[in-house]
């Protein structure tokens, strides 16, 4: 085991680096526990997170972040907060789990559920249980089991929904909405 108690960076050869207050390694494992406003910096995929603790499982290329996590896309402008994050560098997944916001300031959505996980190579996003999304700062979704196609600005679900707008209130059995010509599909209105 090797300890650093100091802080510090580490980098690998597949484009990690990680800044940390501690370190410990345990080398036969290849594992990796860092603690004390982490930055993770993934310089392949375009990612940065922010937290205080994380386990970097080298061997299955898996990050496990807790206590107050960030993660910034940088191409997509994408932002997700959560109590915790899976990380899986090979598949470029994050699961966020507890008290997950995810926002993109550029298009004005948010969206807020207990588990959030965003497929970056495919560009989508989905959500299990109950979820609300404030969309262009006046739509109101509450549903659950969400999906969203991020680069088609679609947003859909199979299940009960409502939806708030200014002066409007819908209740849908499931829907479909597409952000950008702002059109609401939905069955059972």
């Amino acid at each position: 085991k090797i300890v650093g108690k100091r802080r510090g960076k580490i980098s690998t050869n597949d484009g990690i680096e990680i800044n940390a207050d501690k370190f410990e390694y345990y080398k036969e494992s290849n594992i990796l526990n860092a603690s004390g406003n982490v930055l993770i910096i993934d310089s392949i995929n375009n990612y940065k997170i922010f937290t205080q603790k994380i386990i970097y499982e080298k061997n299955k290329n898996f990050i496990y972040t807790k206590n107050k996590s960030k993660a910034v896309d940088v191409l997509e402008e994408i932002e997700i907060n959560a109590d915790e994050f899976e990380y899986d560098l090979l598949k470029n997944i994050i699961t966020a789990k507890k008290n997950v916001i995810l926002e993109n300031k550029i298009e004005n959505y948010k969206i807020y559920s207990n588990f959030i996980s965003y497929l970056r190579n495919s560009k989508k996003i989905y959500t299990l249980g109950q979820t609300k999304a404030l969309v262009k700062s006046k739509y109101n979704f509450k549903s659950s089991d969400v999906t969203f196609l991020v680069d088609k600005m679609e947003f859909f679900s199979k299940e009960k929904t409502i939806v708030t707008d200014n002066s409007n209130l819908y209740k849908l059995e499931k829907f479909n909405y597409l952000i950008n010509n702002e059109l609401l599909k939905g069955e059972k209105v």
